[in-house]
């Protein structure tokens, strides 16, 4: 019998803003060489498990569930563009996360406890970011503006009530995302409050 190997990954869905929709269409103009991640797909990924079994699913969610369980709903802050190296050699582009602390303490509790499952702690701390584009050749002139232009940009706040566990395939158009369960956080306290 053959085993089942999916690609999977935990992550939290982020609402498109107005400004994040707008930054979004800035980056829809680059052209066809450049698809940003669509507005449906948004997330910021807490751990990427990469090849599992499929019976290994059921104990990862209890996993998963553990730690949503304990962790509270909160508010994060969009805020500024920037890129991956750096902004010399972009090769992703990304919306900064900040009052995300409670999101780096779930990354962290996930790391720890999937560990025992097989799959490795991250070896670099856990950096918040809402991947918006993915560049495979050289960036045109209009990155580097935006880069520059973006630097320091609000785009908004946004709620994040749940945590998903989804199955990511590859394709020709971008990965297609298939959510194997959803897990809702605490929201009896409701962790950081928004700030002006």
């Amino acid at each position: 019998m053959e085993i089942a190997v999916l690609r999977t990954f935990i992550s939290v869905k982020i609402a498109p803003t107005p400004d994040l929709r707008r930054l979004h269409s800035r980056l829809l103009d680059l052209g066809d060489r450049f698809r940003p991640v669509a507005l449906d797909n948004l997330h910021v990924t807490l751990k990427f498990l990469g090849d599992t079994m499929d019976a290994q699913v059921p104990e990862i969610c209890t996993m998963i569930r553990r730690v949503a369980d304990s962790a509270p709903a909160m508010h994060v802050r969009l805020l500024g563009v920037g890129a991956f190296p750096n902004a010399r050699r972009p090769s992703v582009l990304w919306v900064g996360l900040h009052q995300a602390e409670p999101l780096c303490g779930m990354a962290a509790e996930l790391d720890n406890a999937l560990a025992p499952l097989g799959f490795a702690p991250e070896s670099r701390g856990f950096q918040p970011h809402l991947t918006l584009l993915r560049i495979k050749s050289r960036p045109p002139d209009e990155v580097f503006s935006l880069l520059s232009d973006e630097a320091h940009t609000e785009f908004g706040l946004v709620a994040i009530d749940d945590v998903e566990y989804l199955q990511s395939e590859p394709g020709p158009r971008g990965s297609r995302y298939t959510k194997l369960a959803t897990f809702a956080l605490n929201t009896v306290e409701r962790g950081n409050q928004p700030t002006a």
